[in-house]
């Protein structure tokens, strides 16, 4: 028995060694696996790594391929286009011209960031967003161009200046900006004027007729002395004088021809808007003994109206709240590039019409008409300056004048701008835009939104960047681009 006993004792006291013994296997099993471990990591890494690096070099391959295809594929899609164009005007019977000659463009432009965000013209920028027509008020319509011409200028604007959605109304037919510059933004555009339609700071500013900034005492004494000659000064004795007044005379007399030989104005009572040297209103008064008025948009014009025909004139033209400020109604209200500026067209109309007696005529000119840029060649951005906010067509413009209540008499293209007699009857019967020339029309813009994007100065190409593609690929489409017989791409006239 004692035996046992010194035997477990002794069992007992062994068994820290043995656990030491046991507790050591294992660490070195942990630590043999650990290093195993460590060796298969080390190993995976090793081929992780050269599998990455052969993926890598393999995209960046790939990647390059892939440019090299797309590029390809570009100059070959420009190319099929081109060959389409050619083969529709064979089908056409037209003249399959293998030459190409026009501007140089090309083919890719890449976008630059600005250094910094635009600032901004004003703290606070007003801007009105229109969803439906200004002139019928009808809600469908589709956008055609999304910028004006202040995105071909070389300074950076803010968005809102550059973009005003240009959209065709399905109703009436007109196109409008349907974002569109209000109340001290609008002011602040006309301030700036010579700048805001791209001529430049100081523009006009030694014209009387065209100066758009206020007059200091000593400009109105020098355009009183002018003035003082009178507006037929012969070249035969030459002296100092407002050549603009001879000029504004001349050019001027076809409108009054149209409207003595429609119009009965014995003792009218006539109002222009906009008038430059009151050459219309004043050559009524001296034909029929019309009692006239005249509202104009610089004081240079306002000192020339009063003083030297002694018309009674407004203050200067507000575009955003217009209004006519003088008191009875008109037989014959005279419009001189209103429409194309008028912010607010619903109120424009309603001021006419407040204003005209029943059945008296309203008179529009040097309203744009939209194929200066769809068949003429002129650049759609770049007629649409920051204070061009609705352009027509014949038939668009008369569809707004009957939605608002009043029926054409006369309408012609003279100078490649739109004049129109309308008479005020208060109907508004008119049909909406046939779905035909809907069609018709937006293509053409489309068409000419494409050309004046292609034709964008160098320096501003980079705001196109992602819409260059698409603008030229239409553009060889259509045969207004094509290679040349070096493969250089040009853009020709349509």
């Amino acid at each position: 028995m004692l035996s046992e006993v010194l035997n477990r004792l002794r069992a007992l006291l062994n068994l820290p060694a043995r656990i030491d013994a046991q507790f050591g296997r294992l660490r070195n099993d942990v630590e043999e696996g650990v290093r195993d471990v460590q060796r298969a990591l080390k190993t995976h890494k090793e081929v992780s790594g050269s599998v990455w690096q052969r993926q890598k070099a393999e995209h960046e391959s790939l990647t390059q391929e892939l440019a090299a295809v797309r590029e390809e594929m570009r100059e070959q899609l420009l190319r099929y286009h081109l060959q389409l164009s050619r083969l529709s005007r064979v089908v056409e019977g037209a003249s399959p011209s293998t030459e190409a000659s026009g501007m140089p463009i090309p083919s890719e432009v890449a976008s630059v960031e600005p250094a910094s965000p635009a600032p901004p013209l004003a703290a606070d920028w007003e801007c009105l967003e229109l969803h439906g027509c200004p002139g019928c008020h009808s809600a469908d319509r589709t956008i055609v161009c999304e910028w004006n011409k202040a995105i071909l200028l070389e300074r950076e604007l803010p968005d809102d200046v550059m973009r005003y959605d240009f959209a065709l109304c399905h109703g009436c037919g007109i196109v409008y900006a349907s974002r569109r510059p209000v109340g001290a933004s609008y002011r602040l555009l006309m301030d700036e004027f010579p700048e805001t339609i791209g001529r430049g700071a100081g523009a006009n500013a030694s014209d009387a007729l065209l100066n758009p900034f206020p007059l200091s005492d000593a400009d109105r004494e020098r355009y009183r002395q002018l003035m003082a000659a009178g507006v037929f000064v012969s070249d035969h004795e030459p002296r100092e004088h407002l050549e603009l007044l001879y000029k504004d005379r001349l050019d001027n007399a076809a409108h009054l021809e149209i409207l003595a030989g429609l119009l009965d104005l014995r003792q009218a009572r006539v109002l222009e808007v906009r008038s430059r040297a009151g050459t219309i209103v004043s050559g009524l008064r001296r034909q029929f003994g019309a009692t006239v008025m005249a509202m104009p948009i610089f004081e240079g014009q306002q000192l020339i109206l009063r003083e030297l025909h002694g018309i009674e004139c407004s203050d200067l033209i507000d575009y955003d709240r217009f209004t006519i400020p003088f008191e009875g109604a008109f037989d014959l209200i005279v419009c001189n590039h209103m429409l194309t500026h008028i912010v607010r067209v619903d109120r424009f109309f309603d001021e006419v019409r407040s204003h005209l007696k029943p059945g008296a005529h309203l008179y529009l000119y040097n309203e744009i008409d939209e194929n200066e840029f769809l068949e003429r060649g002129k650049s759609l951005i770049n007629t649409l300056n920051p204070i061009h906010l609705q352009t027509f067509d014949r038939a668009s413009l008369v569809r707004l004048l009957e939605a608002n209540g009043f029926d054409v008499v006369f309408i012609k293209l003279r100078n490649g701008s739109l004049l129109c007699l309308a008479r005020f009857t208060g109907r508004t019967t008119w049909q909406p835009l046939p779905a035909d020339d809907r069609r018709r029309r937006l293509a053409a813009y489309s068409l000419a939104r494409a050309h004046s994007i292609l034709r964008a100065p160098e320096v501003v190409r980079h705001r196109f960047a992602e819409v260059w593609d698409a603008a030229l690929e239409q553009a060889c489409a259509a045969g207004v681009a094509r290679f040349d017989d070096k493969g250089r791409l040009r853009l020709t006239k349509y």
